[in-house]
């Protein structure tokens, strides 16, 4: 048995196409790309912008992509923008616990390590931060871990007389047998959402008395789109 750590990994992001290959019919006013701006902050500007054909910046206040969007998205609300860029996150090192939490949240995409089809024999398992801070003494660690134990060890009997002795397809003794699995096994899975969805998630999740795993792995989360929609993600945003 393995304790791990969460992990997050951006998989994929809203990229925009080469300026050469947009519709020729659109009238730009010589919108230019800055260079310090993302993809995703130039789709959003763009995006806000189509809406009052003000491409060619005319406001010296929000002449930057980063100034034009705190003022959309922050002083203005107009949020709607957000919503054109998109993410795609590979999460690991997380609690099924932490799976029940998150699938809440239905304006994301998630597809999820089934415990029907992959044996938990030799699963990995998440230390609940609450756990792994305060507990000092390693007895009472020790006692965590061996009541762990017990428990995959109880799936693996269970699921070994299911389909040996009964005879049941794979996956339907492993469904049987994965009923006395804690919710500290580690899950893994791959979360789609919209920059505007994000955002909304970690604001939520990161609030004071939220779940310690959730608030430690939307931190992450935050930190890893900040890397593609600064504006939007940094930490006093």
């Amino acid at each position: 048995m393995n304790i791990v750590e969460p992990n997050v990994t951006i998989l994929a992001h809203t990229a925009i196409a080469p300026l050469s290959e947009w519709d020729a019919t659109l009238d730009f006013h010589g919108m230019e790309v800055q260079p310090t701006a993302t993809d995703t902050e130039t789709l959003m500007e763009f995006a806000g912008r189509q809406c009052y054909k003000s491409f060619h910046r005319p406001n010296p206040e929000t002449a930057t992509t980063q100034s034009y969007l705190e003022r959309t998205l922050f002083d203005q609300g107009h949020w709607s923008i957000a919503e054109h860029a998109s993410v795609t996150l590979h999460i690991t090192g997380v609690s099924r616990a932490f799976l029940t939490e998150l699938t809440r949240h239905r304006h994301l995409s998630f597809s999820v390590q089934s415990q029907r089809f992959v044996d938990e024999s030799d699963c990995n398992v998440v230390m609940p931060p609450a756990i792994r801070d305060n507990l000092l003494h390693q007895d009472d660690i020790a006692a965590w871990k061996t009541s762990l134990e017990h428990a995959i060890i109880q799936y693996q009997d269970t699921a070994e007389i299911l389909e040996d002795d009964a005879s049941l397809p794979r996956k339907q003794a492993r469904e049987a047998a994965r009923s006395v699995l804690p919710n500290a096994v580690e899950t893994r899975m791959v979360v789609s959402g919209n920059l505007r969805a994000w955002k909304n998630v970690i604001a939520l999740r990161t609030a004071p008395g939220v779940d310690a795993e959730m608030v430690e792995v939307m931190t992450l989360v935050r930190d890893q789109l900040a890397t593609i929609a600064p504006t939007i993600f940094k930490e006093q945003a």
